[in-house]
């Protein structure tokens, strides 16, 4: 009897750890948006997609509205390991690999300025991006084309033209293709966390913000600036990336499974994004806000110079600007 209570005994103890042993790894992800922003649907889509077809042994667990801190905070903390992943725009990566820049600087891209961008984050140029990532940083580029809006100005005055953006206080992120560029169009830009636009903005701390009608909408910045200037002077796209250590570290299955579900996170994205732009425009319309449309031409004029100055600077690698042109300005 004594022996028979033992080998139940051990019996019990090795069902236990095989329990332990088979338990769901943890994938976090962070990202910046509210949960009815298109990313964080499209985000939510990639976690039920990576627990589906790992079987089980992935488990998603999703950190939005900054919860885990700011962008810069959020990659290094992917960086070092202590989150597994992050998205959201391609610019913020320029911190890592100055390359990225290229997605984040004004009137770079000529328009249809979404399309070009897409097609510069799906060709060799964004390729070779993605593996210095990996190779300087040890981060791997899970997707680099879910689908952003074109960017645009959302001010407490209008602005009408390049005039108009003379000395403006404009927020941007702390990032230097931002700066540079607005700088360059003459306005006076301010860093300032995303988070707090809308505070700055409605105590007039800053003039105006630029980012698109899906980040103006769901953080509800046309609340307390009701000007809407229809630059089109960039269009970011979103990228997730993941610490690479973690992601060599699970099966292959399990690595299937993640850039599978980045490909149906992309596709729910992309729809939101679509679907969202008319309705968005209509929403804020009826909450009071004036749409501008501009002429362009002195806006692109003012900055035409620009590319080879910050490549010259040594923003982003020497010939890159020229390698993308041939993409985006046949």
């Amino acid at each position: 009897m004594k022996k028979l209570s033992v080998v139940i005994l051990v019996l019990a103890v090795s069902i236990a750890l095989c329990g332990i042993a088979e338990a769901a790894k943890t994938l976090r992800v962070g990202h910046l948006q509210t949960n009815d922003h298109p990313h964080a649907i499209g985000v939510a889509k990639f976690a039920e997609v990576v627990k589906e077809k790992s079987g089980g042994s992935l488990e998603v667990k999703v950190f939005g509205n900054a919860q885990l801190g700011p962008a810069m905070t959020q990659i290094a903390s992917v960086k070092m390991g202590t989150l597994e992943a992050f998205i959201d725009g391609a610019g913020w990566y320029g911190q890592l690999v100055g390359d990225y820049y290229i997605f984040s600087t004004p009137y770079l891209m000529k328009n249809p300025v979404l399309d070009y961008t897409i097609a510069v984050a799906r060709s060799e140029v964004g390729q070779s991006i993605n593996q210095k990532l990996l190779d300087q940083q040890k981060i791997k580029m899970v997707d680099l084309t879910w689908l952003r809006l074109p960017r645009h100005a959302l001010s407490r005055k209008p602005i009408r033209n390049l005039a108009d953006v003379q000395k403006l206080k404009m927020r941007v992120p702390e990032l230097t293709s931002f700066i540079e560029g607005w700088k360059a169009l003459g306005a006076s830009p301010t860093p300032i966390t995303y988070t707090e636009i809308y505070l700055a903005l409605q105590q007039g701390v800053i003039d105006a913000c630029e980012l698109d009608v899906n980040m103006f909408y769901t953080q509800k910045l046309y609340e307390a600036a009701k000007y809407l200037t229809l630059t089109y002077h960039q269009a970011e796209p979103c990228a997730m990336i993941m610490n690479n250590a973690f992601f060599q570290g699970l099966t292959p299955k399990e690595q299937q499974a993640i850039m599978e579900a980045a490909a149906e996170g992309k596709k729910v994205n992309d729809k939101a994004i679509k679907e969202s732009e008319d309705f968005i425009h209509k929403q804020m319309k009826a909450a009071g806000v004036t749409f501008i449309e501009i002429d362009e031409k002195p806006f692109r004029e003012k900055v035409k110079d620009l590319p080879y100055q910050l490549e010259n600077r040594g923003l982003w690698t020497k010939g890159l600007y020229d390698r993308m042109k041939v993409i985006t300005l046949k």
